[in-house]
């Protein structure tokens, strides 16, 4: 039963009473009921009941030199240095999905038009015995062929700030005017 027909049958109940008692009826009890008009009811659509979806956020690019090469095991291992840097709670590593790791060799002819389109560069600094003399060539290639000026230094948690990274780090200061951020632990 609906809404209206409950008020209808009330107030035929209410007129009842009042005539009962000798009351007068009010005004709206003398009117013949009027006809109620059959309302469809609201059913919400399939499309207003389903979440709205937001666009995914654009990735974040991280060009990436000093990989021996570019292949999806190279970019897994800088997703996972990123993601061990946001595990100990370093806001700016973000979650390693939002960023778009590309490789860049540092002989690219394109290096120059990739360090003024790009802002977030990193070097990919490795452990072994050799690493210093790899990493200087790295960054007098990105020298000569115009690369960036700023580069984030990515390594492996083991590896100790005094030693092989600080050298590189003037190293590049020094004789390349490049400038190589080391993060604490």
């Amino acid at each position: 039963m609906s809404g209206q027909d409950q008020a209808a049958g009330l107030r035929k109940w209410a007129d009842l009473q009042r005539q009962q008692r000798g009351d007068e009826a009010p005004p709206e009890a003398t009117e013949p009921p009027r006809p109620m008009a059959y309302r469809e009811p609201i059913v919400p659509s399939a499309a207003a009941m389903t979440p709205p979806v937001t666009p995914p956020t654009p990735k974040t690019p991280l060009m990436v030199i000093g990989l021996p090469d570019s292949g999806p095991v190279q970019v897994r291992k800088v997703s996972a240095r990123l993601g061990q840097w946001a595990a100990l709670g370093r806001a700016w590593a973000k979650d390693p999905a939002d960023w778009d790791i590309r490789v860049v060799m540092p002989d690219d002819p394109e290096l120059a038009s990739l360090s003024q389109a790009h802002s977030r560069w990193a070097l990919w600094v490795s452990s072994d015995a050799d690493a210093f003399g790899r990493m200087y060539h790295v960054l007098k290639q990105l020298h000569q062929h115009n690369g960036p000026q700023r580069l984030l230094a990515l390594h492996e948690p083991h590896l100790p700030r005094q030693g092989l990274l600080e050298n590189l780090r003037q190293a590049a200061n020094r004789y390349f005017g490049i400038e190589l951020l080391l993060l604490a632990r």
